[in-house]
């Protein structure tokens, strides 16, 4: 069901975080602890048995040896035992020390007998600051995001929720239209007046290349490397995904950039700056090409703190950007870009601020959905692009009726979900706030050859149902014969294989001619089928020539 599929989304965004973070180099590991939220996101992502090692070591500064590690678990746990421990040893989460100074060693992923171990000094000191201060920690602890006051808030007129969701739909749905080709939504500067009259304008540097993230994501070809362009097969599947998958997969690509920059840096190679481009927010903020290059080391975990910060802080409240650092003022923007911030500025002051959107709520690990595809319910996604997140069920649970001769009806007023229907629907007509549709074999057909597939097709009209086809307890909100259709439409794509090939009959009786050349084709793993009643066979055709010398030495009584 839906329910164990963003459960699988959240393991798999868990996953993909220790991942980006065991490619940093060490000392960058360090300097990416010194944020206490991102210890507490590591915290949040390490299996369970990692969890709970990290808070029975919490507050032991000596190194424990191994021995007495190992003896926590009993010995059927031995292999999950290890496997968590080198985890956290990738993670530099667990450090070696020497038992005599309590300074790490150079162990490695090794093991002695008289290892010591211990939590990383400065991921223990972060964790502690966060138990200890009940997740409020001040710029003094290490935190360099501040809540904006009363006195500002009400200065800066911070968004409702509906204009927060009307900002981040727009943004996102205008980076989705990119995909569908139906528009060119990559420059979106033009928009910054609309929700933020109080920005200064000046030049600055281009925004953020979406469609570099989506070339990184394989969502559309890449005409350097010879790539067809264009929508990929992955750039289907990827609209039908809700909006939570697609804005984990870009911020992935979006996060590798740095951690790449990082590991060029870090062997001397090219510049952060070469290799990831930092917007100028501010006039007061030195962000020359030496500056820059100066913060090179810190640039990755300074962004990576910053999107771990971000999965912490409340939605729809204003923090300063004055208080952040070069790297993630940057941030800010692009993140703006997509949708996830909102960007504000104190008319008055001209101090920036900015407010998360409802996009960026659970990123790191996410808050329980009851989600539930079969039932037609889902509680986190509003007007059937999943713009809201947790339990929050405001707005429109879904626009899409479909009848049993496979009219489809969608009650909206959104370009993205017009776009998304008529990928696998044939356009009837379209009214200001009502697309009508039709599923047909051509339209099912033409969404196969493109990557997507049938059960993605019924799960998104079941998931964005109107709840008028809810009503009736029991009742599918998809006609069955409509769905039973499309999966039969798309198995006609694998009745019949195509090949080039050469067929083989007359052979003549009683010589055992037939049985020795099919013999030497399943040999040649070049037969494509067979009749050994009627002595007929078909090979590969670039097999033909092969054959040849087959029958020729058949003939002279070789074989």
């Amino acid at each position: 069901g839906a329910r164990g599929a963003q459960v699988s989304l959240r393991h798999a965004m868990a996953f993909a975080l220790l991942g980006f973070l065991s490619g940093l180099p060490p000392r960058q590991m360090d300097t990416l602890y010194g944020s206490p939220w991102a210890c507490l996101a590591v915290l949040r992502a390490l299996p369970p048995l990692g969890k709970h090692y990290a808070m029975r070591l919490l507050y032991i500064e000596s190194g424990v040896p191994v021995a007495d590690v190992d003896a926590w678990i009993k010995p059927e746990g031995e292999a999950v035992h290890r496997a968590c421990l080198a985890h956290m040893r990738r993670l530099r989460v667990l450090v070696s020390v020497d038992p005599a100074s309590n300074e790490e060693t150079s162990h490695g992923n090794s093991q002695t007998q008289d290892e010591h171990v211990r939590l990383n000094s400065t991921f223990r000191s972060g964790l502690r600051q966060m138990l200890e201060r009940s997740f409020r920690v001040d710029e003094s602890a290490g935190d360099c995001t501040d809540d904006a006051s009363t006195d500002e808030v009400q200065a800066l007129k911070v968004p409702t929720r509906d204009t927060l969701d009307s900002f981040a739909k727009g943004r996102w749905e205008a980076l989705v239209l990119t995909l569908t080709g139906a528009s060119d939504a990559f420059d979106l500067s033009s928009r910054d007046a609309e929700y933020d009259p109080g920005k200064k304008k000046k030049n600055v540097a281009a925004g953020l290349d979406v469609a570099a993230l989506f070339r990184a994501a394989k969502l559309i070809g890449d005409s350097s490397v010879g790539e067809e362009e264009g929508v990929t097969e992955p750039g289907f599947r990827f609209l039908l995904t809700t909006a939570r998958e697609q804005i984990w997969l870009l911020l992935t690509q979006y996060i590798t950039r740095f951690i790449d920059a990082a590991r060029r840096a870090g062997s001397g190679g090219a510049t952060a700056r070469d290799s990831v481009e930092v917007l100028d927010l501010e006039d007061d903020v030195d962000q020359t090409p030496n500056a820059l290059a100066d913060g090179t080391e810190n640039l990755a975990p300074g962004v990576i703190a910053f999107l771990l910060r971000l999965t912490f802080q409340e939605p729809g409240k204003a923090y300063r950007t004055d208080t952040l650092p070069t790297e993630q003022r940057a941030v800010v923007q692009d993140l703006a870009h997509l949708g996830l911030l909102f960007p504000l500025t104190n008319q008055k002051t001209g101090q920036g601020f900015y407010v998360p959107t409802y996009l960026t709520a659970g990123l790191s690990s996410g808050s329980e959905s009851t989600a539930d595809a079969d039932n037609g319910t889902d509680n986190w996604t509003e007007n059937g692009t999943g713009y809201g997140v947790g339990n929050d069920t405001r707005g429109h649970e879904g626009h899409i009726v479909v009848e049993t001769n496979y009219r489809v009806y969608a009650y909206t007023t959104s370009p993205v979900e017009v776009e998304i229907l008529r990928l696998f629907t044939r356009p009837d007509y379209r009214l200001p706030n009502l697309y009508v549709g039709m599923v047909t074999r051509e339209s099912v057909l033409a969404a196969m050859s493109g990557g997507i597939g049938a059960e993605q097709i019924v799960k998104y009209l079941r998931q964005h149902a109107h709840p008028q086809c809810r009503k009736v307890q029991g009742n599918p909100p998809v006609p069955l014969n409509v769905c039973d259709q499309i999966r039969l439409w798309a198995r006609e794509r694998n009745r019949v294989t195509h090949a080039d090939a050469v067929l083989y009959c007359d052979f003549p009786t009683g010589t055992g001619m037939f049985e020795k050349v099919s013999l030497a084709a399943q040999q040649r793993q070049i037969l494509l089928w067979e009749d050994r009643k009627n002595l007929r066979l078909a090979v590969a055709q670039e097999g033909h020539e092969d054959m040849k010398h087959v029958f020729a030495a058949i003939r002279a009584g070789e074989t």
